[in-house]
């Protein structure tokens, strides 16, 4: 039988965002999350979970290193805590002119914590990111004709600004494959220094980030072994070079603080790409680990804000969930679930990170584990979609309809498409024929309010291939539709063949 794709909800880190200051471009990448929920075992069959908009990854079927009884990761004791203190693809030099309000400005801004402009003395030279060999050509032949997009051509006599200004509209209309190019192309042009570090590291994770999304993964991870060893000294920053007149010998052997170079959303990302780069699935568990302990020292710091420790303790529990994620993905489903139950989470994103914790709980096939997570959650609109998911989970297919509908009827809630799309998904599962028509007209009507994510697309193309001896034109059509639909910049618009089965 063929398998189908149910949406979950879309969860990932603040930090995989490029910019407060441009709006689409973080929703596109906390809706498919770089390291995200993908799939969960249920007492029946395993189902393919799929997030919003993203392609689906090989499980790594490695061995993982020797398990610690404790890490960096295991927050049980945090001494800092409370309790202790239609428009058309095409694109041509006219239409791709670059928006008044899109200036590029959010490039310099992918972390906070990142430093600003280094002293040439520190000799922070990064030249190896700016050569053309380490870049690999795209190609849009896997991609549906009626969405395929020019590749922009850059123009040397336009200002930096300029082709910046661009890039960022095609982050923010979804054009990700465009924009990965466009991104290398102005990495390998004479536009940028070398020296130019925040730049650089930037448009770097920003071309790393749109392979992944539009299904290039692969060439994702071949590029970010550009980067080399992250924990080199060469990354990092003495801080306590910059005002050495201010404190004392004494005081500075005490203050001396280590400052990494690279933005944080980079080196998440980086862990994961070159753990696939380099062919060893264990990498990323040790790359995570460290940044893990990264985040405590931090944390830990008696100079810096309120804001600064929340903003890093949110950092640790998302690192946390990757981890329990990567050891899923390495098969270790015994180690996921210790490091889920000793998992904490900071107070402000608890409900978003306890679902993702439910989710990865649903994953491993502790349903119980996961029914308790839901009764300890408070009341939100994230939390009600775990009802269902467990009901599904169980097997209980007519119940988890039952549910997904009451949700789907309801005005208020703002995930319209992810109930529906889920609520097909179990009138399928209900094995009854009339159902299954009304399946394919639930997901029907999603396309035709504009939604076009990764899954919807697959699980209306598997219905045509069910319910129709001409699947083939009307997948075609379905891509000639999605084409049409406006631009919001919230999934990818550069959709290849697998997401229509064509």
């Amino acid at each position: 039988m063929r398998q189908l794709v149910k949406s979950t909800i879309p969860l990932s880190a603040e930090s995989d965002s490029l910019s407060p200051n441009c709006p689409k471009l973080p929703q596109a990448f906390d809706s498919r999350n770089i390291n995200p929920i993908e799939a969960f075992a249920s007492p029946h069959q395993v189902l393919i979970m799929a997030s919003a908009g993203l392609h689906q990854r090989n499980l790594s079927r490695s061995s993982r290193p020797r398990s610690s009884t404790r890490g960096p990761l295991d927050i049980l004791d945090d001494p800092l805590s409370e309790s202790s203190t239609p428009k058309s693809p095409g694109f041509n030099a006219h239409s791709s002119a670059p928006k008044d309000d899109v200036a590029g400005s959010s490039f310099s801004e992918l972390d906070q914590f990142a430093p600003d402009d280094l002293p040439e003395t520190l000799g922070k030279d990064v030249s190896f990111l700016l050569r053309h060999e380490i870049y690999h050509p795209l190609s849009q032949n896997d991609i549906p004709p009626p969405l395929r997009s020019e590749f922009v051509i850059l123009d040397p006599i336009e200002p930096l600004s300029s082709s910046l200004g661009l890039l960022e509209k095609f982050l923010s209309e979804g054009h990700f494959l465009v924009a990965a190019h466009m991104a290398s192309s102005i990495l390998t042009s004479s536009l940028i220094t070398p020296t130019d570090i925040k730049l650089v590291f930037s448009l770097f994770f920003t071309r790393l980030a749109c392979l992944e999304l539009s299904g290039n993964t692969a060439i994702a991870a071949q590029e970010s072994k550009a980067l080399e060893d992250l924990n080199s000294m060469f990354y990092y920053l003495d801080t306590s070079l910059e005002s050495p007149d201010n404190a004392t010998d004494n005081d500075t052997s005490h203050s001396r603080h280590l400052r990494h170079i690279v933005p944080w959303p980079l080196r998440v990302l980086a862990v994961r790409l070159q753990s696939i780069g380099f062919g060893d699935s264990r990498r990323i568990i040790g790359g995570l680990y460290e940044l893990g302990m990264e985040a405590r020292r931090e944390i830990l710091r008696k100079d810096i804000s309120e804001d600064e420790r929340t903003i890093w303790r949110e950092r640790l529990g998302d690192l946390g969930i990757r981890s329990a994620n990567a050891l899923v993905e390495m098969g270790d489903l015994d180690a996921a679930k210790r490091s889920l139950e000793t998992l904490q989470v900071a107070a402000k994103p608890a409900a978003a990170m306890t679902l993702r914790k439910a989710l990865l709980l649903l994953r491993i096939g502790d349903v119980d584990a996961a029914q308790q997570v839901w009764e300890n959650s408070a009341q939100s609109d994230d939390a009600a979609l775990l009802r269902p998911l467990l009901s599904m989970s169980e097997g209980r297919y007519e119940d988890a309809a039952s549910e997904w509908r009451t949700l789907h009827e309801d005005v208020e809630r703002a995930d319209n498409a992810l109930t529906g799309q889920n609520l097909a998904v179990c009138l399928v599962y209900c094995g009854r024929l009339n159902e299954r028509d009304q399946a394919r007209e639930l997901l029907e009507t999603q396309v035709r309010a504009n939604n076009s994510f990764g899954s919807l697309l697959f699980n209306l193309s598997t219905l045509y291939e069910l319910c129709s001896d001409s699947a083939v034109s009307m997948k075609r059509q379905l891509a000639a539709t999605v084409a049409e639909q406006p631009v919001f910049g919230q999934s990818n618009r550069d959709r290849c063949n697998a997401d229509f089965k064509l």
